[in-house]
């Protein structure tokens, strides 16, 4: 009976366990069914949710595009207008934007026309200062050799002057001597028609050689000439005998001249006084004309010296602004970091070349000027005591008189007289009644040029840096930095060829080919020592061999960027405010997400919540699983 109801007990059991179980499979397949449907209706739902998003940033950037290109055709419009005046044809905007500049206003077509302009402000604005820098120098020689030249007219006037009022009875005689002696003085001062003839060697050793022997030979043969007439008024001075001496004793006087000495040592003073400071107005005229040569020829390279990277940032300093529609008035300005960089690294090599040499020329010519033009000894005061130095030297022959004439005597024995052919009527009739008015003196004049030369030291620097001082804002914020409006956070290079090399906007490259500027850095050396022969300092020799030591180690030559991927590549030295961004706009960077991007976030979103409709399915097998489990039991 037991193992009866145990058998059966044991056959209910196996009857639960299997109703059980396909009861739970029953449920299983339920709840996978409800949540089949609940997925598909999601996957739908979802669908649906993005094509309705991506249609709805698709909508937004049809308006945003709409209201730029409305807002980028009032800019341009807004610049057609100057880019008319400066004979650039513009259409408003353009569907290419040009590489450079990256504004709606210029196409690349365009951007080309105003590279050529910007490279002409550049070039421009070297051609005015060195074409006035070269005025000031052959202004200042032509004013400096009318002046000289004008007062030795006046030296000259002022001695026959001084001949017809105390010497009346040399004046017939004197006269033709005295007009010899200025013409020969004359025509070494006209320095500049020499030159000319002579293309500017007369300040070589040859030119100073001849000078000194046209001079002393001038001087010289005045004095020989004057002798027998100072010692016929000397002698017969104090008596009434206006015979006249023979041609034989005038001889023999002039034979003896340098025997005699009848003047002391006056004529070597005037040899020496006239030789010395004619040579140096004759140096100093021909380092004026030969400077200006120099830049004349300086002139004629600016062209060719540019660099494809600086004319690109030209265009982007002076036209890119107006390119991205911004008006050239009432805009924030060119970024004064920006300016200084692009001017720097486009005058790289003039600055490092000639800069240094042409600073050397003026220091040269102040000394030349204030130790040998404008001091007692120089020209212009030399001109201006010529006359008193002849009267003194006739001074002095009548002053040793009796011992004068013993000498002649011992010589050339007693004269014999001759009838006089012109009485002291005559005599007096040729007296120069009209005073002399010394011509206004040049020392404020020159000051001036000393001032303005000094000022022209670092002459390439200067010009580069008063540009950008004097033309756009000395401010580094909100300001046009190359590719926008902002702040210029870029490292600004100071001046110097070397440091150019680590330029951020227009990077100087050696360049191993001699260039044409080293032959102009030879010649201010040549100028800057020819000066320096005629009139040494010290301070100019230690500068002349920290410069030519400085020359030899700066690699012999202009460096030349040529490579046109610098130009439109992106640029490796970017301007800007170092954000990275360059020219990007706010559109630019706001586009709609993507498909890929919006599917991502719904299905993080899904992977993080449940299926409600599954969980209570769930929930309910798990009940009645229990209860049929307890059952059984």
């Amino acid at each position: 009976m037991a193992a009866a109801i145990a058998t059966g007990t044991s056959s209910r059991r196996s009857i639960c366990v299997t109703q059980l179980l396909l009861f739970t499979l029953l449920c299983g397949s339920i709840v996978g069914l409800v949540s089949g449907k609940h997925l598909s209706a999601t996957g739908g739902e979802h669908q649906h949710q993005h094509q309705h998003s991506a249609a709805t940033h698709h909508r937004r950037r049809l308006q945003r595009d709409s209201r730029a290109k409305d807002t980028a055709q009032q800019q341009c419009e807004a610049v057609k207008g100057y880019f008319e005046s400066i004979d650039i044809h513009s259409s408003g905007v353009h569907n290419e934007k040009g590489a450079i500049c990256g504004g709606s206003c210029c196409s690349n077509a365009t951007e080309m026309e105003l590279r050529q302009k910007a490279s002409g402000i550049f070039e421009q604005l070297l051609h005015h200062h060195t074409s006035s820098l070269r005025g000031i120098l052959a202004d200042n020689a032509n004013q400096f050799q009318s002046h000289v030249l004008e007062l030795a007219q006046q030296s000259e006037n002022k001695t026959l002057t001084v001949f017809s009022k105390v010497y009346i009875r040399m004046v017939p005689l004197s006269g033709m001597m005295i007009r010899q002696l200025y013409t020969e003085i004359m025509n070494h001062l006209n320095y500049i028609s020499n030159y000319t003839n002579s293309n500017g060697q007369m300040g070589s050793k040859a030119g100073i050689g001849s000078l000194r022997s046209g001079l002393e030979d001038a001087v010289h043969k005045f004095f020989v000439q004057l002798f027998p007439v100072a010692y016929h008024q000397a002698v017969h001075l104090a008596k009434n005998n206006y015979g006249e001496l023979h041609e034989d004793y005038i001889n023999c006087l002039k034979h003896n001249f340098d025997e005699l000495q009848p003047f002391g040592g006056i004529p070597r003073e005037i040899q020496s006084s006239l030789v010395h400071s004619v040579h140096m107005s004759n140096v100093f005229m021909n380092a004026l004309l030969q400077s200006a040569e120099v830049l004349s020829e300086a002139d004629a390279l600016y062209g060719q010296q540019l660099t494809d990277t600086c004319k690109m940032h030209l265009l982007k300093m002076h036209y890119c602004p107006n390119c991205n529609g911004h008006q050239t008035r009432g805009q924030p300005q060119i970024c004064n970091g920006y300016c200084m960089n692009v001017m720097r690294g486009c005058s790289a090599e003039y600055a490092g070349l000639l800069d240094g040499p042409w600073s050397s020329v003026v220091e040269a010519l102040n000394n030349l000027v204030t130790t040998h033009i404008v001091t007692d000894s120089g020209i212009i005061n030399t001109i201006m005591k010529l006359s008193t130095k002849i009267s003194d030297a006739i001074m002095h022959a009548m002053g040793n008189g009796p011992e004068l004439e013993q000498k002649v005597k011992k010589t050339c024995g007693t004269p014999n007289l001759s009838p006089s052919l012109t009485d002291e009527s005559e005599t007096r009739l040729q007296q120069h009644k009209n005073s002399v008015k010394w011509a206004t003196p040049p020392d404020p004049d020159m000051v001036r040029f000393l001032s303005t030369i000094e000022k022209t030291k670092e002459f390439y620097t200067n010009i580069v840096d008063n540009f950008c001082d004097a033309e756009y804002t000395t401010d580094d914020r909100h300001c046009w930095t190359g590719d926008r409006i902002g702040d210029y956070t870029q490292l600004l290079i100071d001046t110097g060829m070397d440091r150019q090399r680590y330029n951020p906007e227009v990077p100087w490259k050696t360049q191993t080919q001699v260039s044409k500027l080293n032959e102009l850095v030879d010649k201010l050396i040549k100028i800057r020592k020819s000066i320096g022969a005629a009139a040494p300092s010290s301070s100019i020799q230690s500068h002349d061999i920290q410069s030519d030591m400085g020359r030899e180690g700066s690699g012999g030559g202009g460096g030349q960027i040529s490579d046109d991927d610098e130009e439109y590549g992106g640029g490796i030295h970017g301007s800007g405010d170092g954000s990275g961004d360059g020219a990007t706009t706010i559109e630019d960077r706001a586009g709609p997400p993507t498909i890929t991007e919006t599917e991502q976030r719904e299905n993080n979103q899904s992977g993080g919540a449940s299926n409600p409709l599954a969980a209570t399915a769930t929930c309910l097998l798990l009940t009645l699983v229990t209860i049929l489990y307890r059952s059984c039991s």
